[in-house]
């Protein structure tokens, strides 16, 4: 008890103080907003903690992964990277100013993926791009996977829930207000994520990641073998 009580105090004073470096009042609430209810941060921040590997974020938006895993003590390296120039102004003009290898770039990833080695995020990405698209970005980022280092996605299943229909009103909602990109939307099946990856070469893992939102959020765990 002692403990939970301790990562949900650390969880709440990390969320604050990334808040705080966000001078727009209405960027820093919803920054304070987003890292404290969203529970991809603290379940990201589980799986990193005890790697000193390099992480690349793909879809950073204005940073929030690596700013708070920063003021959770984690100290390697990160690339964001995103093609919302706006957001990456925001995220990066933070990162000079606060944060030491921490990079955020402008950068499409449906053209070239960096020479990279380490760990790998992809938020809320994959059902901005068509299936053939998604499955060729699975397959780059998981070469860029090192031994024993993870892959993380978070996404939104397609199926008939509520909670789907839910994320797709949501996602046409931000589109509109044009804080997201507007693009055609491709929400991608359980399936189409883990077959990409080989029980030969990865172990997998997926579960529920909703907490208490209406979201059809779920993660995807793809953990390489070590040779």
């Amino acid at each position: 008890m002692e403990t939970l009580r301790g990562n949900a105090a650390d969880h709440e004073s990390a969320c604050g103080r990334v808040a705080t470096l966000f001078r727009r009042r209405w960027l820093r609430n919803y920054v304070r907003g987003k890292l404290r209810r969203d529970r991809i941060y603290q379940a990201a921040y589980e799986l990193l903690a005890s790697s000193a590997e390099p992480i690349l974020d793909v879809g950073c938006g204005v940073g929030l992964l690596a700013f708070y895993l920063r003021e959770r003590a984690c100290r390697q390296p990160v690339l964001g990277l995103d093609v919302d120039g706006r957001k990456i102004r925001y995220g990066a003009e933070i990162a000079a100013g606060h944060y030491r290898d921490i990079e955020l770039r402008f950068h499409d990833v449906e053209k070239t993926i960096p020479d990279f080695s380490g760990n790998v995020a992809l938020f809320d990405v994959l059902h901005y791009l068509p299936p053939a698209k998604q499955t060729a970005l699975l397959t780059h980022l998981g070469d860029c996977v090192a031994p024993g280092g993870v892959l993380i996605i978070r996404d939104c299943p397609r199926d008939a829930g509520p909670r789907y229909w839910i994320t797709l009103l949501a996602e046409k909602f931000a589109q509109a207000i044009s804080w997201n990109l507007d693009s055609a939307l491709h929400f991608p099946s359980r399936a189409s994520i883990d077959d990409v990856f080989e029980t030969t070469e990865f172990e997998r893992e997926s579960r529920p990641l909703w907490g208490a939102s209406p979201f059809n959020n779920h993660i995807f765990i793809f953990r390489r073998h070590v040779l």
